[in-house]
């Protein structure tokens, strides 16, 4: 998920990260999500994250990168290595790789393949994002696209989609100029709710298997 704030700062959330060999003493995969929380002098680099994050869906680059980042140990079972945050900043921050284009602000949606996961990556490589608070990317395997479309989330992904092509939709009132845009609220809360329900789930999730493991421990 890749979101603007409404201070202007990027917020950009990966989940469901499997580094390969990762394993409990169970021997069941372990994942790993991570948050990155920029000003917008940083969107080139989250930018890269994201595109990076679509293009390999199974064990890839970025993948053993994180898997370096996120080591196991210290007080709470994981712990962040900034020498190895540092080095993978330094491997994804590469001008030459983006360019500034203006975006194309129509709203679209499609179905979580490869085709369009490339497409998507390669567009956020192109094009700057669009300037509005809220939203902007959602990839996923078990949203309605009702939801996502009712959010006016930019571009959004998901198993549940029919077709193999990009559907665009009605714009929402953030995505207009600023001009048409004068006396509308500027809150959505059906996005924060949408990523207080994604955060929940993922605690959930977590915790069921930490009571799990007790249990069989």
């Amino acid at each position: 998920m890749l979101e603007r704030l409404v201070d202007n700062q990027l917020l950009l959330l990966l989940t469901g990260l499997e580094p390969k060999g990762r394993v409990d003493f169970l021997d069941r995969q372990i994942r790993i999500a991570m948050a990155w929380v920029g000003a917008t002098a940083d969107e080139p680099l989250l930018r890269s994250l994201a595109a990076s994050a679509l293009i390999d869906e199974d064990y890839h680059p970025l993948v053993a990168q994180l898997n370096q980042v996120v080591c196991l140990g210290g007080n709470y079972g994981f712990q962040v290595s900034l020498p190895e945050m540092k080095r993978l900043i330094t491997v994804i921050r590469n001008p030459q790789q983006l360019s500034n284009q203006p975006p194309t602000l129509t709203p679209k949606i499609g179905r979580n393949i490869t085709t369009l996961r490339y497409e998507l990556a390669e567009e956020l490589r192109t094009c700057h994002l669009p300037p509005t608070p809220g939203i902007l990317l959602v990839v996923t395997g078990i949203k309605k696209p009702e939801a996502l479309q009712e959010a006016g989330v930019w571009r959004s992904l998901s198993l549940l989609v029919e077709g193999e092509s990009w559907q665009e939709f009605s714009p929402q009132p953030r995505f207009l100029p600023a001009n048409f845009q004068e006396g509308i609220p500027s809150k959505n809360p059906l996005i924060w709710l949408m990523v207080l329900i994604s955060i929940l789930s993922y605690w959930l999730a977590s915790l069921v298997k930490l009571l799990s493991s007790q249990k069989d421990a």
